[in-house]
């Protein structure tokens, strides 16, 4: 376990730092050029990084995961110090710059994410420690969140991008030096034959190894009709802030504070009852609360518009993070104990490719739904959806497989 808490302080000075100049790019780009294309553009790499997180997932099982990180973080450091040095020898690229430091490292992500997702299971002694060691990956990258936006606030009121550049380099610099601590955690035997091509030709066998696993495949139409409302609601929060509680100016940073601190009480309170969990009752119950917190978000503002009102939307979106937080923790848990050591990497990296396949369709349609009609009576439709859609988890043969593992969090 003390290989795993020093990889997650590494991934967490590697996370936080990144997702502050990530937040502050976003407002840096529209403040520079008031062309919110170039936000979108920002956010449709993100969003297509995540789509070829499979991919990321493959490669992740083919290396020695503590090996392939210290990589990914210094192909990071080299990208940024890159930016860093041209920004530096023409400041009048720093849109450019920025973009580019995002962009470079949504490409990394492919690749990073999934590795950090699927880590676990690779540094601890034996199974009984995986829920433990999900919890501690779980609270840093929550810690990390809430930490970042504090620090993004930050580096916009410096606005200085050279200034954030430089934070991030230290901060990668020491995130790779922890991992120096660490040893390595064994590659598998077939190793040597990575190649490029053997990605796309093992690609179909990655989407089989998906398909024939059914808790995995009994979860996407859920997991997508929930990922596509979800995104919806949380890319109308900035407007619908600004326009349902436009007397309250603190509901925006309000919410997103909520939603991560949320996260990491539901994280620690996980770290705590991991005992007693009971997987077939835990993951439909927080997955129907988490939806039910964004429905009341939709009908308390329909209700009323007051300090009340905007109270209640913020301590919604607290319960969503922290039943969203435990929920994410068993399902992936879940899912690691699905699938072998040597493909952990693959199963996640395939997980997180088919949920987020809605991401872009949802980011595109946020638009055009939230203009047709009271934003809070959209909230909260698409709320009630996702409460119904998660109805389905309590049915038997969804109980049959979460009760497979159930052996696996009773000690």
């Amino acid at each position: 376990m003390r290989r795993l808490k020093t990889t997650v302080l590494s991934d967490f000075l590697n996370d936080l730092p990144l997702g502050a100049f990530i937040t502050y790019a976003y407002w840096y780009a529209y403040q520079k050029t008031h062309d919110q294309g170039i936000v979108s553009l920002l956010g449709t790499v993100s969003m297509i990084a995540l789509l070829l997180a499979v991919f990321g997932g493959y490669i992740s099982d083919k290396y020695s995961k503590i090996k392939l990180m210290r990589f990914l973080i210094m192909l990071r450091f080299i990208f940024i110090a890159i930016g860093a040095a041209f920004l530096l020898l023409n400041p009048s690229m720093d849109v450019v710059v920025v973009c580019f430091v995002v962009i470079s490292s949504s490409v990394i992500n492919i690749v990073y994410n999934p590795l950090t997702e699927a880590i676990a299971p690779a540094l601890i002694d034996n199974d009984d420690e995986l829920i433990e060691a999900n919890s501690w990956v779980s609270l840093a990258n929550n810690i990390a969140t809430i930490v970042s936006s504090g620090v993004a606030t930050i580096f916009v009121a410096v606005n200085k991008p050279v200034i954030s550049l430089i934070i991030l380099l230290t901060s990668v610099v020491i995130s790779f030096i922890f991992l120096g601590f660490i040893k390595p955690d064994k590659a598998p035997s077939y190793a040597s034959e990575m190649k490029v091509k053997y990605i796309f030709e093992d690609f179909a066998d990655g989407l089989k190894l998906v398909l024939h696993n059914k808790l995995i495949m009994l979860m996407v139409p859920i997991a997508i009709v929930a990922n596509f409302c979800f995104y919806v609601i949380w890319l109308l929060m900035p407007k619908f802030a600004l326009t349902v509680f436009e007397n309250y100016r603190f509901v925006y940073n309000g919410i997103d504070i909520a939603f991560t601190v949320g996260g990491i009480i539901g994280a620690f309170t996980f770290s705590k009852i991991k005992d007693r969990v009971n997987s077939a009752i835990v993951c439909p119950t927080c997955l129907a609360l988490q939806a039910l917190s964004l429905a009341i978000v939709g009908v308390s503002s329909l209700v009323g518009q007051s300090l009340v009102s905007a109270i209640v939307c913020i301590g919604c979106w607290l319960f969503y993070g922290f039943f969203n937080s435990i929920f994410s923790i068993v399902y992936f848990s879940v899912v690691q104990m699905s699938s072998s050591k040597d493909n952990t990497g693959m199963m996640i990296g395939a997980v997180m490719t088919i949920f987020s396949i809605v991401n872009p369709i949802a980011t595109a349609m946020s638009a055009p739904l939230g203009s047709a009609g009271q934003l809070p009576v959209l909230i909260s439709v698409l709320g009630l959806i996702m409460v119904l859609i998660s109805v389905m988890t309590f049915t038997p043969i969804y109980q049959r497989i979460f009760k497979k593992y159930d052996t696996v969090y009773r000690k």
